[in-house]
């Protein structure tokens, strides 16, 4: 066994429907699910349809992901040369790695941020930097910067980042690829912020830009996802992947879905106005300090002591949201944005285990 693996951490994943409802003590309908930031919209029905007509299950999908980089390429408005689909974005984030990182070779994060980037770092033997953000969850490029000097390998931006809903600036991404590292540009979230730094391939060779299809598309059980990069890159990257990674079900949710984009869309738009009512109601109440988000969640920061008591208060009515037992977000709960009726009840859930002490 690898000593760099022998006390490795697992990803804090979250729990099924199922297991949620075993420890509520509740049936698993009466379960509200906001702590993976899934589309609780649910596939395309478009989805549905293709996969129950589909009649080649027991062919093996292309290896070269051809039909699949194209309707990638025609969506992000790019060339298929610079597509490479993977299981989720994650595995793109663990290919990118292996393909430049080293033991003891350096990658910076920009904490707090998604606790992914930080589990491959040590899974590959490389050396993490966590670069604090300021008080206002903004990336520090001056300390990302001279820690890169040091002669970083890769550096994760999350835009929006995940877990506070931010956006880095295409200003601070331009300088950070100045430094000449790998910057990779995490836009997990971006049909809901329309804000990327996908133009910007082109002019840099380093820099690869990854997103996915479980947030706004509602394929998170499916786990497809996608990363645009220059050709060099891509090419590499479709060699060292395994070489059926996509499986010809998420091939077809990913087409059926490119077909139904503008529905999928407008739910998207439906979700952002969501975010801004349960912005607006969450910000009403005094013990909670909501932060502006550009994605499908909102992280809360609640008086100190109280994170883990009212994280249990939620669950106990059957409702999950995120809470993050770490230094830096212990007072914190990210809640994703559900549809109406899973919001109303997340606030009136909120304004009770408050006013009780948290009960």
């Amino acid at each position: 066994m690898l000593p760099h693996l022998v006390h490795a951490e697992a990803y804090d994943a979250i729990d099924p429907p199922a297991v949620l409802a075993q420890e509520a003590g509740i049936p698993e309908e009466q379960v509200i699910k906001l702590d993976g930031n899934e589309n609780l919209y649910g596939p395309s029905p478009k989805v549905k349809e293709a996969l129950a007509s589909y009649k080649s299950y027991h062919i093996y999908p292309d290896p070269q992901q051809r039909k699949v980089r194209q309707a990638l390429a025609e969506y992000a408005g790019t060339t298929p040369d610079r597509i490479v689909a993977g299981v989720g974005s994650d595995e793109l984030i663990d290919l990118l790695l292996r393909l430049f990182v080293g033991a003891g070779d350096t990658v910076i994060q920009c904490v707090p941020t998604f606790a992914m980037y930080a589990t491959f770092t040590h899974l590959v033997g490389g050396k993490l930097v966590s670069i604090p953000r300021d008080e206002t969850f903004d990336v520090d490029v001056e300390a990302v910067c001279r820690a890169a000097r040091e002669g970083a390998k890769v550096i994760f931006l999350t835009s929006p980042n995940n877990p506070t809903g931010n956006l880095v600036s295409e200003l601070a991404v331009r300088r950070l690829l100045e430094l000449g590292a790998m910057i990779v540009v995490d836009e997990a979230y971006y049909e809901f912020a329309k804000q990327s730094v996908a133009h910007l391939s082109p002019q840099y060779a380093n820099l690869v830009v990854l997103r996915t299809f479980s947030k706004w598309a509602g394929l998170a059980g499916l786990r497809i996802g996608y990363g645009i990069m220059d050709p060099i890159v891509a090419e590499r990257l479709l060699v060292i992947k395994p070489p059926y990674n996509i499986t010809v079900a998420s091939e077809i949710a990913l087409l059926a879905s490119l077909m139904d984009k503008e529905m999928l869309l407008s739910r998207v738009g439906n979700l952002v106005q969501e975010r801004e009512w349960l912005m607006g109601e969450l910000r009403r109440m005094p013990q909670v300090t909501p932060f502006p988000s550009s994605a499908n969640f909102i992280l809360c920061r609640l008086p100190q002591g109280r994170g883990r008591r009212v994280y249990q208060g939620l669950a106990r009515r059957g409702i999950f949201v995120r809470y993050y037992d770490t230094a830096l977000l212990r007072d914190y709960l990210r809640v994703s944005v559900g549809l109406r009726h899973h919001n109303q009840a997340l606030v009136q859930a909120f304004q009770q285990i408050l006013s009780e002490g948290a009960t």
